[in-house]
């Protein structure tokens, strides 16, 4: 499967993924989910992806989702994936995944796992034998 990336605005986190993929190599596809809207069953794969349900989706600190004026805690989860569709900038920006990771906002220590093992291997191995060369190891 393809990486995914959805995203509300362009703030600085969508735009160092969108240039960490680049940098990379790794092909992705971004959505802007205010021009094209999830849909409820892109939603509901949302939270089958994650740890921590609507703690690692949605951005409770934000204006947007402050505006709203809600006590999310006490909503239904047909009502927050209605209420997602209605107002998607309440969602971290931007959100990465593929078939087996996802990921909110900008982290540079947990992106790489979108870089194919067999990649990460051959990288790990290139920093040795810098470090070898070097003899700082």
């Amino acid at each position: 499967m393809m990486i995914q990336m959805y995203f509300h605005t362009s703030d600085p986190a969508k735009n160092k993924m969108a240039r960490w993929f680049q940098q990379h190599q790794i092909s992705l596809q971004s959505r802007n989910i205010l021009r094209q809207p999830l849909t409820r069953p892109e939603i509901k794969h949302l939270f089958l992806m994650t740890a921590n349900g609507s703690d690692d989706l949605l951005a409770k600190r934000s204006k947007a989702t402050q505006a709203l004026a809600l006590d999310l805690e006490k909503l239904s989860f047909n009502q927050l994936v209605a209420l997602i569709q209605k107002h998607p900038q309440i969602l971290k920006n931007p959100i990465v995944f593929d078939d087996r990771s996802l990921l909110t906002g900008f982290n540079l220590e947990k992106v790489g796992v979108f870089i194919p093992q067999k990649q990460r291997k051959k990288e790990r191995r290139s920093l040795f034998d810098q470090l070898y060369s070097a003899e700082l190891i």
